[in-house]
């Protein structure tokens, strides 16, 4: 009995000191590099009046971050920012065949991966710099800062690309402003101050690139720039409060707020909700992305429980 005695305290102190190193271990995990986000697909249907979306579907479908969705010119895949659990590579999905590819396999971060009409060329925000960079399709290790000609060091958080102009109109990652300047030339021209963080967008059919700035009112209007005349315009307040919006071929424009797709039209009575998330089953859904061919759209969000 006394070595029975003996071993039952050793035991429980050896219990203590594990569920100690289980703490530590816990406390000591680091939380996710990156939030939990999937890529949802749909068919879509502009001249709907109604439900415009059907034929939903996880496209993703595993732990971690999968966002930025952004279709190529043909409509037949669409790149997104991926992550390791560490840092985001760009990867491109096939939806004929439900393949994922990885595109960049850089030890720096890359988002908002936005290709060329040709499709040779992505361009993306690279953590190297905190800038915007380009890679050829034929060359992804060899990625090159789009910025060196205009020089412009100031730190990119979203941009948008007109490739037949070179004019580049991004929002200032720490300024919280938008600024123009050129992928060809040395090029800056700061357009407004109190800019919300949201990407900008080429507008289909023109040279406008849109923008979404918060007015003295505290109204948060959708507003476009004319690099030419240097004009801004106003288009239309945002539905809420998300600023996450696209334009599809046609010229309208799609946004969610509280998992509901909304279209605005410049010619029609303002926003109509054309969709209804929560019907398949998302939760948390902000962006949304547009086919080329305004065919489908690209949703992200979190299924539900």
């Amino acid at each position: 009995m006394p070595t029975r005695r003996t071993i039952l305290p050793i035991i429980g102190a050896m219990a203590l000191v594990a569920s100690a190193q289980a703490q530590d271990a816990a406390e000591e995990t680091p939380p996710p590099a990156f939030p939990e986000t999937e890529i949802f697909l749909f068919d879509y249907d502009a001249s709907a009046e109604g439900d415009a979306l059907s034929n939903g579907r996880n496209v993703t479908q595993r732990p971690g971050y999968d966002n930025q969705p952004y279709f190529t010119p043909g409509s037949a895949t669409f790149l997104y920012a991926r992550d390791d659990g560490t840092q985001t590579d760009i990867w491109e999905y096939d939806i004929a065949s439900g393949t994922h590819r990885q595109i960049t396999r850089t030890p720096e971060s890359e988002f908002s991966p936005t290709p060329s009409p040709d499709d040779k060329t992505i361009s993306m925000v690279f953590e190297r710099n905190n800038s915007i960079w380009q890679i050829e399709r034929s060359a992804p290790d060899a990625p090159t800062w789009a910025l060196e000609a205009a020089g412009v060091p100031e730190p990119v958080g979203y941009f948008a690309r007109n490739y037949a102009s070179g004019d580049i109109l991004y929002w200032s990652r720490y300024g919280f402003n938008v600024a123009l300047t050129s992928a060809e030339k040395p090029a800056y021209h700061f357009i407004s101050g109190h800019a919300v963080p949201a990407t900008p967008h080429v507008i289909p059919g023109s040279a406008e690139i849109s923008f979404v700035h918060r007015q003295t009112n505290e109204q948060v209007w959708i507003k476009a720039f004319d690099p030419e005349t240097r004009a801004i315009r106003p288009l239309t307040p945002l539905v809420g409060t998300n600023a996450n919006y696209t334009w599809t071929p046609d010229g309208a424009i799609l946004q969610i707020e509280d998992g509901k797709v909304h279209r605005w039209r410049e010619d029609g009575a303002g926003w109509a909700e054309v969709g209804d998330l929560s019907e398949p089953g998302i939760t948390s859904a902000n962006r949304i992305a547009v086919s080329p061919d305004g065919k489908r759209i690209a949703v992200v969000g979190l299924p539900g429980k």
